[in-house]
């Protein structure tokens, strides 16, 4: 069964199923199984030496594959990709709001996503906005504080930042850095209350660990990802326009993101239950997109 949805082509079968359907797609973003969830019937075994025949077959060369995971499967997956001639480019942690499995000895607070491309493939540089980049990192927000409150104490500092707000002005020069060490003449700095200025004014670039609030998370899914954890990631390895595919769909969220950032997105999901959760979810999230355009117009 196949379903079109906007930008969204959904496929209702397994991987094995469905990929040999597939003629390309630019990049791949998946949460595979991680075979270890032994109370949930969608962890289940899958083929992957023809999963990762066909991630070969059909990245571009400057595309990417990025991976959840966890265990012995996920570092066999690093491995397999390797051996394929996929170069590693970037690891990333979600942090999650809170921790899992509570009869275990640890808390598991975090899962792991491998970035690899094919073969040139380039990170793009994403810019967050302040307050969600420092999420919950009350510390480091206090101590921005702190620094902005002393530099309007001095007449240096003050006027820096009235110059930054008149005219965009981050620079400045000095011939030493402050304890009598020379620096190149006229060397062009930035002052430290400008650079806090400039990340609570434009943003902060995205991190390798991203924290999601707990509040944004409505899982349908036992192993659900947040959609705008998924936004980000897509940020890193994609440009708008192009097709995403996924082959463990699983509730649709990895969809949802792709049609929120203007990108297609190619899914399958192996149980009738998420397939159709998926498909509402990604049929609301395009059809928030098609009333936004209209607004826009």
């Amino acid at each position: 069964m196949t379903k079109q949805i906007g930008n969204a082509t959904l496929y209702l079968g397994t991987m094995e199923d469905t990929i040999g359907k597939i003629e390309h797609v630019d990049h791949i973003f998946s949460d595979p199984p991680y075979l270890y969830i032994k109370t949930h019937d969608f962890d289940k075994q899958f083929n992957e030496q023809l999963f990762f025949e066909n991630v070969k077959r059909l990245l571009p060369d400057d595309g990417f594959i990025a991976l959840f995971g966890r265990g012995t499967s996920f570092y066999r997956w690093n491995t397999r990709l390797a051996d394929l001639g996929f170069i590693f480019k970037e690891e990333i942690v979600w942090e999650k709001p809170a921790g899992g499995g509570p009869l275990n000895n640890i808390s598991r607070t975090h899962e792991t996503l491998s970035i690899h491309t094919k073969k040139d493939g380039i990170i793009r540089k994403n810019i967050i906005p302040y307050v969600e980049q420092k999420n919950l990192e009350f510390e480091s927000i206090i101590n921005d504080i702190k620094h902005l409150k002393a530099a309007i104490k001095h007449e240096a500092g003050l006027n820096s930042i009235i110059d930054y707000l008149q005219t965009g002005t981050t620079k400045y020069t000095r011939n030493d850095n402050g304890f009598g060490v020379s620096l190149q003449k006229g060397l062009p700095l930035t002052r430290p209350e400008i650079s806090i200025m400039q990340r609570i004014n434009k943003g902060m670039r995205e991190k390798t660990i991203i924290r999601i609030n707990a509040g944004k998370i409505k899982s349908v899914h036992p192993t659900e990802k947040p959609v705008r954890l998924a936004e980000r990631i897509l940020a890193l390895i994609s440009d708008p326009g192009d097709t995403i595919y996924d082959p463990f769909m699983g509730s649709g969220s990895f969809g949802v993101a792709c049609i929120n950032t203007g990108r297609k997105y190619i899914g399958s999901e192996m149980k009738q239950e998420y397939f159709d959760i998926a498909c509402k979810r990604i049929e609301e999230a395009s059809k928030q997109g098609e009333l936004f355009n209209v607004k826009a117009s």
